[in-house]
């Protein structure tokens, strides 16, 4: 027989606030890859994604910001 331990889970903290954070849409017709610090991420054509503000800080965001492909939403 195996005893499996058993971790105590800390408390989860809500870390989005309901004011804090903002939709990208992408409103082209080409799926664009985000290259994010967490990691790779699409977003589809036509569609919209959650992010938290500070995403309005990565360099490729701000590109395709001012190319008008992806629109903010807040």
């Amino acid at each position: 027989m195996s005893t499996m331990s058993r971790r105590k889970q800390k408390p989860r903290e809500e870390t989005w606030e309901v004011d804090d954070f903002i939709w990208l849409e992408n409103p082209g017709d080409e799926n664009i890859i985000l290259h994010l610090p967490s990691g790779e991420l699409r977003l589809n054509r036509h569609r919209r994604l959650r992010f938290r503000p500070d995403v309005l800080e990565q360099a490729q965001v701000k590109r395709l910001i001012d190319a008008g492909k992806i629109v903010v939403q807040r």
